[in-house]
């Protein structure tokens, strides 16, 4: 019989779904960046893709993110002071844009890569969502990674002829490897489609699926927590924290 996973991976679709609303909420959405104690949260929340990363044992995407991060934190702290006029606000535009997307990219990146496209559709089953919602998501959530694997095959097909920039045929980019790119998304967009399709999805019947979703202690602990970040903002904003 299947048995969850052992790992932060095996957290329940639902939950990261949670949790991904509550990062965009607190960064993108600036949830009461007035007061301290939710500046806390929103960097704890932002700190947090980083840790669910290492324990997915995607390092080098975490890497990336913890200097991406730090960088922007250090351009912010010691190279905007020494900059004026026009440069200053696009630097500050920026860095505060990169801070508020990142973690929101990040979080999604981590439940896009933790979570199986048979378990996204258990679990919207499970939450009672409408077959039109669940079919687009599962064509989305397939999508993606199929649409990357394209890309890097069409690269280095590119890469062998090349065509490169700086190279001589830079000026066929667009030509050679955008133009294969958009054409392949439109086809696997569809085929996906029909793979849907021929899985069922769009039968009005119940749908069965061999992936087990349901609650845990990982869970548990996920929901606490993101429980806190909301109780954080609710007495900030009624006064009763700072």
């Amino acid at each position: 019989a299947w048995q969850p996973r052992n790992t932060w991976n095996g957290v329940d679709p639902r939950t990261k779904i949670l949790y991904v609303m509550t990062v965009d909420v607190f960064s993108l959405g600036m949830a009461g960046w007035g007061s301290m104690s939710t500046t806390v949260v929103s960097a704890v929340l932002a700190f947090s893709p980083l840790v669910l990363l290492l324990f997915s044992g995607r390092k080098t995407v975490a890497a990336c993110y913890g200097v991406m991060v730090a960088l922007c934190y250090v351009l912010s702290a010691y190279a905007l002071p020494l900059l004026g006029g026009a440069l200053a606000w696009m630097l500050y535009a920026s860095v505060h844009i990169l801070v508020q997307m990142l973690p929101c990219v990040m979080s999604a990146y981590w439940m896009l890569a933790t979570t199986s496209a048979s378990e996204l559709i258990a679990a919207l089953q499970r939450m009672h969502v409408p077959q039109p919602v669940s079919m687009a998501l599962a064509v989305m959530f397939r999508f993606f990674p199929t649409a990357v694997a394209e890309q890097r095959a069409i690269n280095d097909a590119m890469r062998m002829r090349g065509v490169r920039f700086g190279g001589g045929k830079a000026s066929q980019m667009f030509e050679y490897r955008i133009v294969p790119l958009m054409t392949n998304s439109v086809r696997i967009a569809d085929e996906l489609t029909q793979s849907a399709l021929t899985r069922g999805l769009g039968a009005r019947s119940s749908r069965t699926s061999i992936a087990h979703v349901g609650f845990h202690i990982r869970d548990a602990c996920f929901l606490v927590v993101l429980a806190d970040c909301y109780a954080t903002w609710l007495l900030a904003a009624i006064g009763v924290l700072p």
